[in-house]
């Protein structure tokens, strides 16, 4: 009779260890997922720092990406330059849009990555090199992409840019 009752004392510690178990391991991965999410942030700054370096830095490729190419295209030269920067770019926005599909990235971080995204969507010669490189990229990025291309050419046509 004492025995079971020590076993059955024994049998509700246990279980009750097994709880705080349970707990503290769920804690430390609601712990670990924030962690990764901030590194993600992080990490997303920072190669977005790396790449806008390069423009800030070289001026003679800003000269190249903000030129008007119906008047002055192109060299090779200057287009491999052109297709290197982005597809460092690109390869960022798709890296973003798979953590954020995969809840790694935050939602109210997105939406800034994804206006600097659409706003270089609107230039024409990025929509040609996209339409080039997409096969590149992850098909779900290549999906969201052609999505955010199709609502721009669709908005451009309704009411097209004062000056061109």
């Amino acid at each position: 009779m004492l025995l079971d009752q020590f076993a059955s004392f024994a049998s509700i510690i246990a279980s009750g260890a097994v709880v705080i178990s349970l707990i503290f391991i769920g804690l430390q991965l609601r712990q670990n997922s924030h962690l990764t999410r901030m590194a993600a942030a992080q990490t997303s700054a920072q190669l977005l720092s790396q790449n806008f370096g390069r423009v800030i830095e070289h001026a003679d490729l800003a000269e190249i990406l903000s030129r008007d190419l119906e008047q002055d295209p192109w060299t090779n030269s200057e287009q491999l330059r052109v297709s290197n920067f982005m597809s460092v770019s690109f390869r960022h926005y798709e890296v973003l849009h798979l953590h954020r599909r995969y809840g790694i990235f935050e939602e109210e971080l997105w939406v800034g990555s994804e206006a600097r995204l659409k706003e270089a969507l609107t230039t024409p010669a990025i929509r040609d090199w996209w339409g080039d490189c997409k096969s590149y990229y992850a098909s779900s990025f290549i999906i969201y992409v052609d999505s955010l291309i199709a609502e721009i050419v669709a908005a451009e046509a309704i009411s097209p840019r004062v000056g061109l």
